[in-house]
């Protein structure tokens, strides 16, 4: 994920929020549209931290790798895998 990825994602909840007919009627719309981003900070943090959970794994793996019996090749192909997709 990159970050205008990321911005989009929450620009597109903050205008979805706009649009809502219950948000302008609620008590306070600007606590509701905070509420919103918010939650679509806490979303794209997710997936933030899945991604650094696979690149963990990733790194974990090519430690892993004995060195007599793997090549520069093993560890690129374990660093260039696919996991998560954003």
């Amino acid at each position: 994920m990159n970050k205008d990825q990321a911005y989009h994602q929450i620009a597109l909840a903050c205008l979805k929020a706009l649009k809502d007919p219950k948000a302008a009627s609620a008590e306070d719309p600007v606590k509701n549209l905070y509420a919103v981003i918010d939650e679509a900070f806490e979303q794209q943090f997710a997936l933030l931290l899945a991604e650094l959970e696979d690149c963990k794994q990733r790194l974990s793996a090519i430690d892993q790798l004995n060195p007599e019996r793997h090549t520069l090749a093993d560890a690129q192909a374990i660093s260039g895998s696919q996991g998560t997709a954003h």
